[in-house]
């Protein structure tokens, strides 16, 4: 593989910001044997093809045992976990060209895998969990039960864009689902559609002119509160992504232009139930 290849999306857990800011100035600098690697953002959507974790950090090994890493999505730990853990490590500090080393054993090891499903026709199981799994001796059970909520089942998914060839892409993607697809294409038809009927997720093209895609997100959400709607915007770049607002506007996360048909598909499946 060159180094001009489409780099591997990289899912990071348990770092402090300056150390992923260390990583992202490291990934940067396309080290390794030429796989380039670029680490998903929070709220990026799309599935990671691999997991760093901080070893040293027992939340996040938590939330990545719960993510059940494979060969298809393997895990790299960084620093010496307080528990047996069966995955691939490197020591701190770090010494990012033994780093480099683990990842790229990591890639081959999936490609490996994926050869070997792909050959079986069985499918892998994206990753689905949007965030950490609550800890029980530290919130309110109540609070706990309400993250536990399983995915909606039924309702439309509503896709705001006025490309007609865009529309035509997600209909077709959604009619192998059987999902009913509902387009608008201002902030009014979409508030209207959502009175109407009930919307499990709502897709924002955020280049639509004359739409405020953070503020159509917490109109939405008001209108039926409890179908629990949630919002994804398709954004340009991630540096289109305002984290502040969208935190704010409670914004569930984005996907970058162009779309990959499995990225979108799993990514509606992270908040709703899509029937095969």
């Amino acid at each position: 593989m060159s180094a001009n290849s489409f780099p591997f999306a990289v899912r990071l857990m348990g770092f402090k910001p300056q150390e992923i800011e260390i990583f992202d100035a490291t990934f940067a600098l396309d080290q390794g044997k030429g796989y380039g690697y670029i680490r998903l953002s929070e709220d990026n959507l799309q599935d990671p093809d691999l997991y760093i974790a901080n070893a040293e950090e027992l939340r996040a090994l938590v939330a990545l045992s719960d993510l059940r890493p494979s060969d298809v999505r393997p895990a790299l730990l960084v620093g010496t976990p307080s528990v047996p853990l069966p995955y691939a490590s490197v020591e701190r500090p770090i010494r990012w060209h033994r780093l480099f080393e683990a990842l790229d054993k990591l890639i081959e090891k999936r490609a490996d895998a994926l050869s070997r499903l792909e050959a079986s026709d069985v499918v892998a199981v994206p990753e689905r969990r949007r965030r950490d799994r609550v800890d029980i001796d530290l919130t309110d059970p109540a609070d706990y039960q309400k993250m536990r909520t399983e995915l909606p089942h039924g309702g439309a998914v509503l896709v705001i864009d006025k490309t007609p060839a865009f529309r035509d892409y997600i209909a077709e993607l959604l009619l192998r689902h059987k999902t009913e697809v509902l387009w608008a294409s201002s902030e009014a038809e979409a508030e209207g559609a959502c009175a109407r009927q009930r919307v499990a997720v709502v897709v924002v093209n955020t280049s639509v002119t004359d739409i405020n895609p953070y503020r159509l997100c917490k109109t939405v959400k008001a209108i039926r509160p409890a179908d629990k709607t949630s919002v994804m915007f398709l954004v340009s770049k991630a540096s289109g992504y305002d984290i502040d607002l969208a935190r704010l506007s409670r914004v569930d996360g984005f996907l970058t232009k162009p779309i990959a048909a499995p990225h979108f598909i799993s990514a509606l499946k992270k908040f709703m139930h899509l029937p095969r």
